[in-house]
């Protein structure tokens, strides 16, 4: 009635020992494994848009933009994460924007409530009306100047660790 199957024919077919069978697992196990990182990152790096490290060279970002200034000097491996999670909590005195020390973001990002709403609008059009607020882009040097140089300074005057507060600190010859 029932045909009598070795262990090595069952394993064989439903065991590990299939290529197919093996590789859906494989891959479930990674998948899963990542979700697993995501969700316990508990410091908002696995968050979906928000980047460690960038650079900062709107010119080269949005060529579209009509009057910005000649690019002379960007902001290369400016640490985003590390000005969001660390230097930007408790020192909200210092900067040119006021912001909640719950949310960092709004000292950069004027005018936001969430990281998803920062996300949602693209970059360009978001500074563009950044830009038109501090007079237009003309006025990218000295709107970028003001927000992060003017922080730098004020913490630096305070006695506070803070970032650069000479050209060199932040724009690469």
């Amino acid at each position: 009635m029932f045909k009598q199957e070795s262990i090595t024919e069952i394993l064989g077919i439903y065991g590990l020992c299939n290529p197919w069978l093996f590789g859906v697992l494989a891959f479930l196990c990674l998948f899963l494994m990542g979700m697993q990182t995501k969700i316990m990152a508990d410091d908002g790096s696995a968050e979906e848009g928000f980047a460690e490290v960038i650079d900062i060279n709107l010119q080269a970002k949005c060529p579209s933009m009509q009057g910005l200034p000649e690019d002379s000097k960007d902001v290369k491996g400016f640490n985003h994460k590390a000005h969001a999670k660390e230097y930007l909590k408790g020192s909200s005195s210092f900067s040119g924007a006021q912001y909640d020390g719950s949310f960092t973001c709004a000292a950069c990002h004027p005018g936001t409530g969430s990281q998803d709403e920062i996300s949602r609008e693209p970059v360009c059009d978001r500074l563009s009306g950044i830009l038109a607020a501090a007079g237009g882009p003309k006025n990218l040097k000295k709107y970028y100047h003001e927000t992060c140089l003017g922080c730098h300074r004020n913490m630096h005057k305070a006695e506070k660790a803070s970032g650069p507060v000479k050209c060199k600190g932040c724009h690469a010859k």
